[in-house]
């Protein structure tokens, strides 16, 4: 064969085996948390019961790479805006303290699994405390349940093997 013929089979297989390899999914390519979910409802479930809120209040879960950042609001009532914004009450402090949740950190994950490690949170001393959720995503929802949470301390919360919490989520974007 001449130098021409050998370059003739050449370029295709190049360009195929170019091809294949841009279509090798990576970990971040297969990440379909990414993005911004608006809390829909959620569920907290023991063995035999089930309280829930239908409509949930305003709440937000984000995913890039790495890190994560959940913010919601954890009653059925709207939050209460203080009088005066920038002059709240002790009480009106305490109520807005108490009717949010938030942290944000880092997580891992797999096909059905996220363990998010806080470096920020709404209760001074969890930084380091780890949140264990089970997920599943069909299409443009996300089912998300809380099962386990371990403190900095190596602790357990109260609720720890009494109830898990499920946020039903849609994707934003």
């Amino acid at each position: 064969m001449n130098q021409k013929n050998n370059f003739t089979w050449v370029l295709p297989i190049l360009i195929i085996g170019m091809g294949c390899a841009g279509t090798i999914p990576d970990k971040k390519s297969q990440n379909r948390l990414l993005g911004s979910w608006k809390l829909k409802k959620i569920h907290w479930i023991t063995n035999d019961t089930m309280y829930s809120i239908p409509k949930a209040e305003p709440g937000i879960f984000f995913f890039t790479d790495s890190s994560y950042a959940i913010m919601w609001t954890p009653t059925d009532k709207p939050r209460k805006p203080f009088k005066i914004l920038s002059k709240p009450t002790e009480e009106e402090i305490i109520a807005g303290f108490k009717s949010i949740v938030f942290n944000a950190g880092r997580y891992t994950f797999t096909d059905s699994t996220i363990v998010a490690t806080a470096l920020i949170a709404k209760v001074p001393g969890f930084e380091g405390g780890k949140q264990f959720y089970w997920y599943t995503i069909d299409k443009n929802h996300l089912n998300l349940t809380m099962y386990d949470e371990t403190y900095p301390n190596g602790k357990k919360p109260e609720w720890f093997k009494k109830y898990v919490t499920t946020f039903v989520l849609t994707k934003i974007d």
